[in-house]
């Protein structure tokens, strides 16, 4: 049997959350940093992390101490989600994953039966880029292969990655992920979860 392919994730949490008014990726949910569940969810799923830092970088390691993770702090994270990309994926250039699975700290029901859900679909055929659909919309979490590492690497600006994704929408595979809707923007996004 071939081995499965080398999966790396990025955890993209370098965002001053402006429409939140404080750190969200620190808010607490069922008594845990949402940064923190993020992570310990991409590591449960078996994978090697690496989380993107920016604002609020020291209190993001702090929330993250004790996980087996890499922090890369993203100098220009003030740009946008974009340079964040690009930053992580500038990182990844340098190591032999065949593949990148994309995360954000603020989807709090994302958890490793859904990142594996992604990746077993994707694994069918590695080839392609695999995102989360919920109704029309398309986004993280998402797999990357490898031959779009040099593409992702030169990203920059406020864009995450969903212009790509719409781009290749013919190639892409779609895998239903109704829990991916749920992110949390606002405080009112945060207290109706909280109270869900």
């Amino acid at each position: 049997m071939a081995e499965a392919p080398r999966v790396h994730a990025l955890l993209l949490a370098a965002g001053n959350a402006s429409r939140f008014g404080s750190a969200k990726q620190l808010a607490p949910l069922t008594g845990q940093a949402m940064v923190r569940r993020a992570a310990q969810a991409v590591l449960d799923a078996g994978l090697s992390l690496t989380v993107v830092t920016g604002a609020y970088a020291a209190e993001v390691a702090a929330a993250l101490e004790g996980l087996p993770l890499t922090l890369l702090h993203n100098q220009a994270w003030s740009q946008g989600m974009g340079s964040s990309l690009g930053c992580g994926f500038r990182h990844l250039l340098g190591g032999d994953s065949q593949a990148a699975l994309v995360c954000l700290a603020d989807q709090p029901r994302i958890q490793a039966p859904q990142l594996l859900l992604l990746l077993e679909a994707w694994q069918r055929a590695p080839q392609r880029m695999a995102a989360a659909a919920h109704g029309d919309a398309l986004g993280p979490p998402c797999v990357f292969p490898r031959a779009w590492y040099e593409e992702l690497s030169g990203w920059s600006g406020p864009q995450g990655a969903r212009g790509l994704l719409e781009r290749q929408a013919q190639e892409l595979l779609r895998v239903d992920m109704p829990e991916a809707a749920v992110d949390v923007d606002t405080r009112d996004d945060y207290e109706k979860l909280n109270h869900s």
